[in-house]
Protein backbone atom coordinates (compact mmCIF):
# COMPACT_ATOMS: atom_id res chain seq x y z
CA UNK A 1 0.00 0.00 0.00
CA UNK A 2 1.68 3.14 -1.08
CA UNK A 3 1.44 6.52 1.69
CA UNK A 4 -0.53 8.40 -0.01
CA UNK A 5 -3.26 5.81 0.10
CA UNK A 6 -3.28 4.21 -3.36
CA UNK A 7 -2.67 0.53 -3.63
CA UNK A 8 0.57 -1.07 -4.49
CA UNK A 9 1.19 -3.99 -6.59
CA UNK A 10 2.75 -5.93 -3.25
CA UNK A 11 -0.92 -5.47 -1.69
CA UNK A 12 -0.89 -4.23 2.08
CA UNK A 13 1.24 -6.92 3.27
CA UNK A 14 3.72 -6.14 0.69
CA UNK A 15 6.22 -3.09 0.46
CA UNK A 16 6.57 -1.37 3.33
CA UNK A 17 7.62 1.84 4.92
CA UNK A 18 11.23 1.95 5.64
CA UNK A 19 12.14 1.36 9.06
CA UNK A 20 12.82 4.42 11.17
CA UNK A 21 15.19 4.73 14.27
CA UNK A 22 14.15 3.77 17.90
CA UNK A 23 12.58 5.93 20.32
CA UNK A 24 14.24 8.08 23.28
CA UNK A 25 13.97 8.28 26.29
CA UNK A 26 9.92 9.41 26.65
CA UNK A 27 8.45 10.44 23.48
CA UNK A 28 10.14 9.30 20.13
CA UNK A 29 12.13 11.17 18.30
CA UNK A 30 11.06 12.94 14.81
CA UNK A 31 11.83 10.49 12.54
CA UNK A 32 13.71 11.37 9.32
CA UNK A 33 12.43 11.77 5.98
CA UNK A 34 12.03 8.58 3.50
CA UNK A 35 14.34 8.50 0.85
CA UNK A 36 12.67 9.34 -2.84
CA UNK A 37 11.43 6.86 -5.02
CA UNK A 38 8.71 6.57 -8.13
CA UNK A 39 5.41 7.32 -7.58
CA UNK A 40 3.47 4.05 -6.42
CA UNK A 41 1.66 2.63 -9.72
CA UNK A 42 -2.43 1.64 -9.02
CA UNK A 43 -4.58 4.33 -8.93
CA UNK A 44 -4.88 7.89 -7.40
CA UNK A 45 -6.27 8.18 -4.06
CA UNK A 46 -9.65 9.06 -3.68
CA UNK A 47 -10.56 12.31 -1.92
CA UNK A 48 -12.66 10.44 0.85
CA UNK A 49 -11.97 13.55 3.18
CA UNK A 50 -9.36 13.20 6.32
CA UNK A 51 -7.08 11.54 4.45
CA UNK A 52 -7.89 8.30 4.37
CA UNK A 53 -8.11 6.57 1.03
CA UNK A 54 -10.77 3.74 -0.12
CA UNK A 55 -11.24 0.23 -0.06
CA UNK A 56 -8.32 -1.65 -1.62
CA UNK A 57 -8.75 -5.30 -2.60
CA UNK A 58 -6.61 -7.80 -1.83
CA UNK A 59 -3.98 -9.66 -4.31
CA UNK A 60 -4.32 -12.86 -5.36
CA UNK A 61 -1.86 -15.30 -5.02
CA UNK A 62 1.10 -12.94 -4.71
CA UNK A 63 3.43 -13.59 -2.11
CA UNK A 64 3.62 -10.65 0.24
CA UNK A 65 7.28 -9.19 0.75
CA UNK A 66 8.88 -9.11 3.74
CA UNK A 67 8.49 -6.01 6.36
CA UNK A 68 11.52 -4.32 6.76
CA UNK A 69 13.11 -5.04 10.20
CA UNK A 70 12.06 -2.56 12.60
CA UNK A 71 14.33 -1.57 15.65
CA UNK A 72 13.21 -3.15 19.57
CA UNK A 73 10.74 -0.17 20.41
CA UNK A 74 11.77 1.71 24.16
CA UNK A 75 9.23 3.38 26.07
CA UNK A 76 5.59 3.09 24.90
CA UNK A 77 5.47 -0.45 23.73
CA UNK A 78 1.74 -1.62 23.22
CA UNK A 79 0.80 -3.28 25.82
CA UNK A 80 -2.05 -5.49 26.74
CA UNK A 81 -4.92 -4.76 29.69
CA UNK A 82 -2.50 -7.24 32.06
CA UNK A 83 0.52 -4.22 31.78
CA UNK A 84 -1.11 -0.93 33.16
CA UNK A 85 -1.75 -1.03 36.66
CA UNK A 86 -5.02 -0.45 38.28
CA UNK A 87 -6.07 3.31 37.12
CA UNK A 88 -6.95 5.95 39.91
CA UNK A 89 -10.30 5.58 40.22
CA UNK A 90 -12.14 9.02 40.86
CA UNK A 91 -13.75 10.17 43.70
CA UNK A 92 -17.38 10.86 44.59
CA UNK A 93 -18.81 13.48 42.59
CA UNK A 94 -17.81 13.93 39.21
CA UNK A 95 -15.87 11.28 37.75
CA UNK A 96 -12.16 12.03 36.88
CA UNK A 97 -11.40 10.76 33.95
CA UNK A 98 -7.68 9.84 32.37
CA UNK A 99 -6.30 13.06 30.39
CA UNK A 100 -6.90 13.13 26.36
CA UNK A 101 -5.26 14.48 23.78
CA UNK A 102 -6.61 14.41 19.90
CA UNK A 103 -4.48 12.93 17.32
CA UNK A 104 -3.05 16.28 16.17
CA UNK A 105 -4.73 15.69 12.68
CA UNK A 106 -4.81 19.14 10.92
CA UNK A 107 -8.47 20.72 10.60
CA UNK A 108 -10.58 19.19 8.36
CA UNK A 109 -13.49 20.55 6.10
CA UNK A 110 -16.51 19.16 6.55
CA UNK A 111 -17.41 16.52 3.89
CA UNK A 112 -20.08 15.85 1.80
CA UNK A 113 -22.83 13.91 2.56
CA UNK A 114 -23.58 10.35 1.28
CA UNK A 115 -21.30 8.72 -1.27
CA UNK A 116 -17.89 9.76 -2.10
CA UNK A 117 -16.55 9.38 -5.88
CA UNK A 118 -15.67 6.56 -7.59
CA UNK A 119 -13.19 4.35 -6.43
CA UNK A 120 -13.98 1.11 -3.81
CA UNK A 121 -12.40 -2.07 -4.05
CA UNK A 122 -10.22 -3.30 -7.07
CA UNK A 123 -9.06 -6.09 -8.38
CA UNK A 124 -11.38 -9.95 -8.02
CA UNK A 125 -13.87 -10.22 -6.31
CA UNK A 126 -13.38 -11.87 -2.32
CA UNK A 127 -15.26 -14.68 -0.70
CA UNK A 128 -17.18 -13.26 2.15
CA UNK A 129 -18.62 -10.02 0.19
CA UNK A 130 -22.31 -11.35 -0.60
CA UNK A 131 -24.01 -11.25 2.42
CA UNK A 132 -27.13 -13.68 1.31
CA UNK A 133 -24.32 -16.26 0.93
CA UNK A 134 -21.53 -15.28 3.93
CA UNK A 135 -18.73 -18.20 3.51
CA UNK A 136 -18.59 -18.14 6.98
CA UNK A 137 -18.55 -15.77 9.66
CA UNK A 138 -16.25 -12.28 9.25
CA UNK A 139 -14.54 -10.60 11.86
CA UNK A 140 -13.71 -7.22 11.43
CA UNK A 141 -10.84 -5.51 13.65
CA UNK A 142 -11.12 -1.89 13.70
CA UNK A 143 -7.66 -0.96 15.11
CA UNK A 144 -6.89 3.26 15.83
CA UNK A 145 -3.09 2.24 15.37
CA UNK A 146 -0.77 5.14 13.92
CA UNK A 147 3.06 4.62 13.45
CA UNK A 148 4.95 7.33 12.69
CA UNK A 149 6.82 7.64 9.42
CA UNK A 150 8.57 9.78 6.90
CA UNK A 151 9.03 13.61 7.31
CA UNK A 152 7.08 14.12 9.95
CA UNK A 153 4.01 12.15 8.95
CA UNK A 154 1.86 10.29 10.90
CA UNK A 155 0.10 7.71 8.61
CA UNK A 156 -3.05 6.11 9.65
CA UNK A 157 -4.36 3.44 7.67
CA UNK A 158 -7.84 0.94 7.38
CA UNK A 159 -6.83 -2.64 6.41
CA UNK A 160 -8.19 -5.01 4.07
CA UNK A 161 -6.84 -7.54 2.15
CA UNK A 162 -4.35 -10.55 2.88
CA UNK A 163 -2.35 -12.44 -0.11
CA UNK A 164 -3.14 -15.15 2.79
CA UNK A 165 -6.70 -14.98 1.97
CA UNK A 166 -6.99 -14.35 5.83
CA UNK A 167 -7.90 -10.61 5.11
CA UNK A 168 -10.60 -9.58 3.32
CA UNK A 169 -10.63 -5.85 2.56
CA UNK A 170 -9.23 -3.16 3.65
CA UNK A 171 -8.66 1.09 3.79
CA UNK A 172 -5.72 2.44 3.67
CA UNK A 173 -4.44 6.11 3.60
CA UNK A 174 -2.13 8.72 5.23
CA UNK A 175 -2.15 11.79 7.30
CA UNK A 176 0.24 14.51 7.23
CA UNK A 177 1.46 16.78 10.22
CA UNK A 178 1.07 14.82 12.81
CA UNK A 179 1.43 15.47 16.63
CA UNK A 180 3.40 13.18 18.19
CA UNK A 181 2.13 13.94 21.54
CA UNK A 182 -1.11 14.19 21.22
CA UNK A 183 -0.90 10.42 18.82
CA UNK A 184 0.39 9.23 22.10
CA UNK A 185 -2.17 10.57 24.68
CA UNK A 186 -5.37 9.59 22.31
CA UNK A 187 -7.86 7.83 23.99
CA UNK A 188 -11.15 5.70 22.80
CA UNK A 189 -13.46 6.55 20.29
CA UNK A 190 -16.58 5.07 19.35
CA UNK A 191 -17.27 2.40 16.76
CA UNK A 192 -20.92 2.23 15.84
CA UNK A 193 -23.03 0.07 13.73
CA UNK A 194 -26.28 -0.27 11.36
CA UNK A 195 -27.75 -2.28 9.19
CA UNK A 196 -25.25 -1.37 6.86
CA UNK A 197 -22.19 0.29 8.17
CA UNK A 198 -19.50 0.02 10.64
CA UNK A 199 -19.15 3.93 11.73
CA UNK A 200 -16.00 5.23 13.35
CA UNK A 201 -15.23 8.41 15.64
CA UNK A 202 -11.79 9.76 14.27
CA UNK A 203 -10.03 12.71 15.89
CA UNK A 204 -11.95 15.52 13.56
CA UNK A 205 -15.16 13.40 12.79
CA UNK A 206 -16.97 10.43 12.36
CA UNK A 207 -16.94 7.92 9.21
CA UNK A 208 -19.19 5.30 7.90
CA UNK A 209 -17.96 2.49 5.85
CA UNK A 210 -20.12 -0.49 4.39
CA UNK A 211 -19.98 -4.14 6.08
CA UNK A 212 -19.42 -6.01 2.74
CA UNK A 213 -17.06 -3.92 0.59
CA UNK A 214 -15.68 -1.85 2.83
CA UNK A 215 -16.48 1.25 0.66
CA UNK A 216 -16.91 4.83 2.29
CA UNK A 217 -20.37 5.40 2.66
CA UNK A 218 -20.11 9.08 4.28
CA UNK A 219 -18.51 11.51 6.14
CA UNK A 220 -18.92 14.10 8.51
CA UNK A 221 -16.40 16.36 10.13
CA UNK A 222 -16.80 17.76 13.86
CA UNK A 223 -18.46 21.23 14.09
CA UNK A 224 -15.53 24.18 14.38
CA UNK A 225 -12.20 24.26 11.93
CA UNK A 226 -9.89 23.21 15.07
CA UNK A 227 -12.64 20.40 17.19
CA UNK A 228 -11.12 16.65 18.44
CA UNK A 229 -13.37 13.98 20.23
CA UNK A 230 -12.57 12.97 23.19
CA UNK A 231 -15.41 10.41 24.18
CA UNK A 232 -17.94 8.51 22.76
CA UNK A 233 -20.13 6.28 24.18
CA UNK A 234 -20.51 2.92 22.11
CA UNK A 235 -23.98 2.97 22.65
CA UNK A 236 -25.83 3.93 18.84
CA UNK A 237 -29.97 3.64 20.02
CA UNK A 238 -31.87 4.77 17.31
CA UNK A 239 -28.90 4.50 14.58
CA UNK A 240 -27.80 7.93 16.59
CA UNK A 241 -23.65 8.52 17.24
CA UNK A 242 -22.89 11.06 20.61
CA UNK A 243 -19.67 12.65 20.48
CA UNK A 244 -18.20 14.70 23.24
CA UNK A 245 -15.62 17.15 21.51
CA UNK A 246 -13.22 20.52 22.32
CA UNK A 247 -10.71 22.57 21.19
CA UNK A 248 -7.38 22.10 22.46
CA UNK A 249 -7.43 20.67 25.56
CA UNK A 250 -11.35 21.37 26.55
CA UNK A 251 -13.82 18.79 25.72
CA UNK A 252 -17.02 20.62 26.15
CA UNK A 253 -19.29 20.13 23.45
CA UNK A 254 -21.20 17.50 22.73
CA UNK A 255 -22.71 16.58 19.26
CA UNK A 256 -25.36 14.02 17.82
CA UNK A 257 -24.84 12.27 14.38
CA UNK A 258 -27.84 10.36 12.29
CA UNK A 259 -25.51 7.16 11.83
CA UNK A 260 -27.39 6.37 8.36
CA UNK A 261 -26.66 9.84 6.66
CA UNK A 262 -24.01 11.37 8.81
CA UNK A 263 -26.21 14.68 9.23
CA UNK A 264 -25.54 16.26 12.41
CA UNK A 265 -28.73 16.12 14.49
CA UNK A 266 -27.99 18.67 17.65
CA UNK A 267 -25.18 20.44 18.95
CA UNK A 268 -24.81 21.16 22.80
CA UNK A 269 -22.39 23.76 24.59
CA UNK A 270 -21.37 21.80 27.76
CA UNK A 271 -19.58 24.79 29.69
CA UNK A 272 -21.31 26.12 32.66
CA UNK A 273 -19.70 29.40 32.45
CA UNK A 274 -16.00 28.03 32.06
CA UNK A 275 -13.98 25.35 29.84
CA UNK A 276 -14.20 21.63 30.75
CA UNK A 277 -10.76 19.80 30.05
CA UNK A 278 -10.39 16.34 28.45
CA UNK A 279 -9.72 14.58 32.41
CA UNK A 280 -13.37 15.65 33.42
CA UNK A 281 -15.67 13.71 30.94
CA UNK A 282 -17.47 10.90 31.03
CA UNK A 283 -20.37 10.06 28.71
CA UNK A 284 -23.05 7.17 29.56
CA UNK A 285 -25.28 6.08 27.15
CA UNK A 286 -28.15 3.89 27.93
CA UNK A 287 -31.18 3.48 25.48
CA UNK A 288 -32.28 7.24 24.21
CA UNK A 289 -30.34 9.09 26.89
CA UNK A 290 -27.34 9.72 27.31
CA UNK A 291 -25.45 11.30 30.79
CA UNK A 292 -22.63 13.45 30.52
CA UNK A 293 -20.63 14.55 33.43
CA UNK A 294 -18.20 17.54 33.63
CA UNK A 295 -16.45 19.12 36.50
CA UNK A 296 -19.07 21.54 36.85
CA UNK A 297 -22.28 20.18 35.21
CA UNK A 298 -23.93 17.01 35.24
CA UNK A 299 -26.90 16.89 32.20
CA UNK A 300 -29.15 14.03 31.18
CA UNK A 301 -30.04 14.74 27.93
CA UNK A 302 -32.62 12.99 25.06
CA UNK A 303 -30.37 11.68 22.13
CA UNK A 304 -32.85 12.75 19.44
CA UNK A 305 -33.37 15.90 20.34
CA UNK A 306 -30.61 17.01 22.72
CA UNK A 307 -33.24 18.61 25.19
CA UNK A 308 -33.22 17.64 29.05
CA UNK A 309 -34.61 14.43 29.53
CA UNK A 310 -33.99 14.81 33.42
CA UNK A 311 -32.47 16.57 35.78
CA UNK A 312 -29.71 14.46 37.53
CA UNK A 313 -28.74 17.12 40.46
CA UNK A 314 -32.90 17.18 41.55
CA UNK A 315 -31.56 13.47 43.08
CA UNK A 316 -28.77 14.65 45.23
CA UNK A 317 -29.51 15.13 48.54
CA UNK A 318 -27.39 16.66 51.86
CA UNK A 319 -25.83 13.76 52.08
CA UNK A 320 -25.09 12.14 48.61
CA UNK A 321 -24.40 13.75 45.18
CA UNK A 322 -25.27 13.67 41.44
CA UNK A 323 -22.96 10.40 41.41
CA UNK A 324 -21.02 9.48 38.83
CA UNK A 325 -23.39 7.02 35.57
CA UNK A 326 -21.83 4.03 33.80
CA UNK A 327 -23.71 3.26 30.45
CA UNK A 328 -24.30 0.25 28.66
CA UNK A 329 -27.74 -2.64 28.55
CA UNK A 330 -28.36 -0.54 31.73
CA UNK A 331 -27.88 2.83 33.56
CA UNK A 332 -26.21 2.68 37.01
CA UNK A 333 -25.03 5.41 38.74
CA UNK A 334 -22.78 5.02 42.12
CA UNK A 335 -22.37 7.62 44.34
CA UNK A 336 -20.20 8.17 47.69
CA UNK A 337 -22.47 9.12 50.97
CA UNK A 338 -21.75 11.17 54.45
CA UNK A 339 -23.81 11.21 57.03
CA UNK A 340 -23.07 15.42 57.39
CA UNK A 341 -25.34 16.36 60.51
CA UNK A 342 -23.68 17.34 63.32
CA UNK A 343 -26.16 16.58 65.76
CA UNK A 344 -26.46 12.90 64.05
CA UNK A 345 -24.43 9.56 65.97
CA UNK A 346 -23.26 8.41 62.87
CA UNK A 347 -21.91 11.81 61.68
CA UNK A 348 -19.14 11.51 59.49
CA UNK A 349 -19.92 7.85 58.59
CA UNK A 350 -19.60 7.06 54.71
CA UNK A 351 -21.10 4.61 52.43
CA UNK A 352 -21.63 3.66 48.71
CA UNK A 353 -24.93 3.62 47.04
CA UNK A 354 -25.51 1.71 43.61
CA UNK A 355 -28.47 1.70 41.99
CA UNK A 356 -30.23 1.15 39.05
CA UNK A 357 -31.68 3.91 36.69
CA UNK A 358 -34.78 4.66 34.65
CA UNK A 359 -33.37 6.46 31.72
CA UNK A 360 -36.15 7.86 31.03
CA UNK A 361 -37.55 9.35 34.17
CA UNK A 362 -33.83 9.39 36.38
CA UNK A 363 -35.49 7.47 38.87
CA UNK A 364 -33.88 4.97 40.67
CA UNK A 365 -35.61 1.44 40.53
CA UNK A 366 -33.53 -0.19 43.28
CA UNK A 367 -30.57 0.67 45.44
CA UNK A 368 -28.20 -1.24 47.17
CA UNK A 369 -25.98 0.34 49.79
CA UNK A 370 -22.72 -0.57 50.99
CA UNK A 371 -21.41 0.68 54.30
CA UNK A 372 -17.63 1.63 54.55
CA UNK A 373 -15.74 0.86 57.75
CA UNK A 374 -15.67 3.87 60.13
CA UNK A 375 -13.29 6.31 58.96
CA UNK A 376 -12.65 4.94 55.44
CA UNK A 377 -13.48 6.26 52.51
CA UNK A 378 -15.29 4.84 50.38
CA UNK A 379 -15.31 1.25 48.04
CA UNK A 380 -16.92 1.24 45.63
CA UNK A 381 -16.72 4.47 42.92
CA UNK A 382 -18.28 5.41 38.97
CA UNK A 383 -15.43 3.40 37.55
CA UNK A 384 -15.90 0.11 39.08
CA UNK A 385 -18.94 -0.94 37.70
CA UNK A 386 -17.37 -3.81 35.50
CA UNK A 387 -20.69 -4.83 33.98
CA UNK A 388 -24.11 -3.38 34.25
CA UNK A 389 -26.47 -6.68 32.87
CA UNK A 390 -25.59 -8.50 34.63
CA UNK A 391 -24.50 -6.22 37.67
CA UNK A 392 -21.26 -6.96 38.40
CA UNK A 393 -18.71 -4.23 40.33
CA UNK A 394 -15.62 -4.38 41.92
CA UNK A 395 -14.78 -3.37 45.54
CA UNK A 396 -11.96 -1.37 47.21
CA UNK A 397 -11.79 -2.69 50.97
CA UNK A 398 -8.43 -2.51 53.15
CA UNK A 399 -8.60 -6.84 52.64
CA UNK A 400 -7.96 -6.28 49.06
CA UNK A 401 -10.02 -6.20 45.69
CA UNK A 402 -13.21 -8.09 45.21
CA UNK A 403 -15.82 -9.08 42.98
CA UNK A 404 -19.43 -9.50 43.64
CA UNK A 405 -22.60 -9.04 41.78
CA UNK A 406 -26.29 -7.72 42.76
CA UNK A 407 -29.61 -9.29 41.19
CA UNK A 408 -30.63 -7.08 38.04
CA UNK A 409 -34.38 -7.11 39.58
CA UNK A 410 -33.72 -6.20 43.23
CA UNK A 411 -30.20 -4.93 43.91
CA UNK A 412 -29.63 -7.67 46.28
CA UNK A 413 -26.72 -9.05 46.30
CA UNK A 414 -26.47 -12.04 44.30
CA UNK A 415 -23.05 -13.52 44.88
CA UNK A 416 -19.59 -12.85 46.02
CA UNK A 417 -16.90 -14.05 43.70
CA UNK A 418 -14.85 -16.39 45.74
CA UNK A 419 -11.56 -17.14 45.68
CA UNK A 420 -12.11 -13.14 45.34
CA UNK A 421 -9.28 -13.13 42.58
CA UNK A 422 -6.16 -15.14 41.50
CA UNK A 423 -3.82 -12.14 41.66
CA UNK A 424 -6.09 -8.69 40.40
CA UNK A 425 -8.29 -7.35 38.33
CA UNK A 426 -7.80 -5.33 35.35
CA UNK A 427 -8.77 -2.94 32.51
CA UNK A 428 -6.86 -1.01 30.00
CA UNK A 429 -8.02 2.17 29.79
CA UNK A 430 -11.08 4.03 32.06
CA UNK A 431 -14.59 3.30 31.04
CA UNK A 432 -15.33 6.91 30.26
CA UNK A 433 -18.49 6.11 31.05
CA UNK A 434 -19.41 2.57 29.67
CA UNK A 435 -18.56 -1.31 31.32
CA UNK A 436 -15.26 -2.99 30.80
CA UNK A 437 -14.51 -4.44 27.89
CA UNK A 438 -11.81 -6.96 29.42
CA UNK A 439 -15.27 -8.89 31.02
CA UNK A 440 -18.49 -10.87 29.59
CA UNK A 441 -21.22 -12.93 30.75
CA UNK A 442 -22.12 -16.31 28.97
CA UNK A 443 -25.79 -17.26 30.33
CA UNK A 444 -24.85 -17.51 34.15
CA UNK A 445 -20.74 -17.54 34.12
CA UNK A 446 -18.94 -14.71 33.99
CA UNK A 447 -15.43 -13.88 32.57
CA UNK A 448 -12.97 -11.37 33.81
CA UNK A 449 -9.43 -10.97 32.34
CA UNK A 450 -6.76 -11.33 35.54
CA UNK A 451 -3.25 -9.81 35.58
CA UNK A 452 -1.00 -12.24 37.51
CA UNK A 453 2.66 -11.14 38.85
CA UNK A 454 5.23 -10.00 36.04
CA UNK A 455 2.75 -9.11 34.09
CA UNK A 456 1.38 -12.60 33.24
CA UNK A 457 -2.25 -12.28 32.09
CA UNK A 458 -4.92 -14.86 32.51
CA UNK A 459 -8.95 -15.44 31.68
CA UNK A 460 -10.85 -16.38 35.13
CA UNK A 461 -14.35 -17.51 35.07
CA UNK A 462 -17.09 -17.56 37.70
CA UNK A 463 -20.94 -19.23 38.03
CA UNK A 464 -22.68 -15.78 38.60
CA UNK A 465 -25.02 -17.75 41.13
CA UNK A 466 -22.71 -19.15 43.70
CA UNK A 467 -19.93 -17.05 42.84
CA UNK A 468 -17.55 -19.79 42.74
CA UNK A 469 -14.75 -20.00 40.42
CA UNK A 470 -14.77 -22.24 37.71
CA UNK A 471 -11.85 -22.38 35.79
CA UNK A 472 -8.54 -19.97 34.87
CA UNK A 473 -6.55 -19.80 31.62
CA UNK A 474 -2.67 -20.44 32.56
CA UNK A 475 -0.96 -17.34 32.98
CA UNK A 476 1.31 -15.85 30.33
CA UNK A 477 3.37 -13.12 29.69
CA UNK A 478 2.37 -10.07 27.65
CA UNK A 479 -1.02 -11.91 26.71
CA UNK A 480 -4.31 -10.45 26.14
CA UNK A 481 -8.11 -11.64 25.91
CA UNK A 482 -11.31 -9.97 25.19
CA UNK A 483 -14.23 -12.08 25.77
CA UNK A 484 -17.09 -11.98 22.97
CA UNK A 485 -20.65 -11.93 24.80
CA UNK A 486 -22.09 -10.45 22.20
CA UNK A 487 -21.66 -13.79 19.65
CA UNK A 488 -24.65 -15.79 21.61
CA UNK A 489 -25.06 -18.64 22.25
CA UNK A 490 -23.27 -20.88 24.54
CA UNK A 491 -19.73 -20.84 23.27
CA UNK A 492 -17.43 -18.63 25.15
CA UNK A 493 -15.59 -16.51 22.77
CA UNK A 494 -12.65 -14.99 23.31
CA UNK A 495 -9.99 -12.23 21.07
CA UNK A 496 -6.64 -13.43 22.48
CA UNK A 497 -3.61 -11.39 21.28
CA UNK A 498 -0.10 -10.87 22.85
CA UNK A 499 3.19 -9.08 22.61
CA UNK A 500 4.70 -12.03 20.28
CA UNK A 501 4.83 -10.54 16.39
CA UNK A 502 6.08 -14.26 15.49
CA UNK A 503 2.71 -15.30 16.46
CA UNK A 504 -0.74 -13.87 15.02
CA UNK A 505 -4.46 -13.30 17.02
CA UNK A 506 -6.33 -15.72 17.93
CA UNK A 507 -9.73 -16.60 17.95
CA UNK A 508 -10.12 -18.70 20.88
CA UNK A 509 -13.16 -20.83 22.50
CA UNK A 510 -13.86 -22.10 26.31
CA UNK A 511 -14.97 -24.79 27.70
CA UNK A 512 -17.87 -23.37 29.68
CA UNK A 513 -17.31 -25.76 32.81
CA UNK A 514 -13.81 -26.57 32.86
CA UNK A 515 -12.55 -23.67 30.27
CA UNK A 516 -11.20 -26.31 27.93
CA UNK A 517 -9.27 -24.32 25.12
CA UNK A 518 -9.48 -24.69 21.58
CA UNK A 519 -8.51 -22.29 18.95
CA UNK A 520 -10.72 -21.74 16.01
CA UNK A 521 -8.62 -19.39 13.95
CA UNK A 522 -5.58 -18.25 14.02
CA UNK A 523 -4.55 -15.65 12.05
CA UNK A 524 -1.44 -14.19 10.16
CA UNK A 525 1.55 -12.67 12.23
CA UNK A 526 1.37 -9.56 9.85
CA UNK A 527 -2.29 -9.14 11.71
CA UNK A 528 -0.19 -8.83 15.30
CA UNK A 529 2.40 -6.98 13.35
CA UNK A 530 0.27 -4.33 12.31
CA UNK A 531 -2.45 -3.77 15.55
CA UNK A 532 -2.04 -3.09 18.71
CA UNK A 533 -2.48 -5.71 21.75
CA UNK A 534 -4.95 -3.61 23.18
CA UNK A 535 -7.61 -3.66 20.70
CA UNK A 536 -10.94 -3.88 21.63
CA UNK A 537 -13.41 -6.39 20.12
CA UNK A 538 -17.19 -5.76 19.29
CA UNK A 539 -19.36 -8.55 18.36
CA UNK A 540 -21.99 -7.66 15.65
CA UNK A 541 -24.24 -9.96 13.87
CA UNK A 542 -22.07 -12.64 13.50
CA UNK A 543 -18.91 -10.12 12.98
CA UNK A 544 -16.48 -8.73 15.36
CA UNK A 545 -15.07 -5.69 14.75
CA UNK A 546 -11.70 -4.37 17.49
CA UNK A 547 -11.41 -0.86 17.98
CA UNK A 548 -8.02 0.20 19.34
CA UNK A 549 -8.31 2.22 22.72
CA UNK A 550 -4.90 3.55 22.91
CA UNK A 551 -3.36 4.10 19.37
CA UNK A 552 -0.23 2.89 19.74
CA UNK A 553 3.47 4.35 17.85
CA UNK A 554 4.62 1.07 15.97
CA UNK A 555 8.16 1.32 14.22
CA UNK A 556 9.00 -0.33 11.05
CA UNK A 557 5.44 -1.85 10.51
CA UNK A 558 2.69 -0.98 8.29
CA UNK A 559 -0.68 -0.18 10.67
CA UNK A 560 -3.86 -1.46 9.94
CA UNK A 561 -7.23 0.14 11.24
CA UNK A 562 -9.75 -1.99 9.52
CA UNK A 563 -9.23 -6.04 8.85
CA UNK A 564 -11.93 -8.36 7.98
CA UNK A 565 -11.02 -11.91 9.10
CA UNK A 566 -12.30 -15.36 8.44
CA UNK A 567 -13.64 -16.79 11.87
CA UNK A 568 -13.91 -20.81 10.37
CA UNK A 569 -10.66 -21.96 8.61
Amino acid sequence: MSTDGSQSSAGPYGQQPPPVPPPGYGYPQQPPAPPQGPPPQGPPPQPYGYGYGGPQQAPQNTPPQAPPQAPPPGYGVPQGYGHPQQPQQPGYGYPQQPGQQGYGFPPQPPQPYGYPGPGGPVGPAQPGTQRKKPVGMIVLLVMAVLVLSGAGFGAWYMLVGSASNNVLWSVASKQEGEDVDAVLGAKTRGTWFTDKAVVQTLPNGVKAYDLDSGKQLWASALPGDSSEACVAPENSSGDIGIVAYGEGKACDHLVAYDLGTGNQLWDRDLKPGGTTSKDEVSVARAGDVVVVSAAKVTLALKAADGTAAWDPKKFATEDCGSGQFTGGKALIRVRGCQVNDFDDPDWGQNWDEVSLIDPATGQPRWTYHHKVPKDSFGEIEGGDVVSTSPVVLIRHGDDGDALFSLDDETGKVRSQFSPATPSEYVRTDDSLGGPWSEAGVFGDTFVIGVAGEKSKDLLAAYDLDSGKQLWKTDAVEFRSYYPLPAAGGDRILAYKTSNDTDKGPELVEFGAKDGATKTVVEYPTDVRKGMSISARPYWHENRLYVSEPNPSVIYGETPYTLVALPTTD
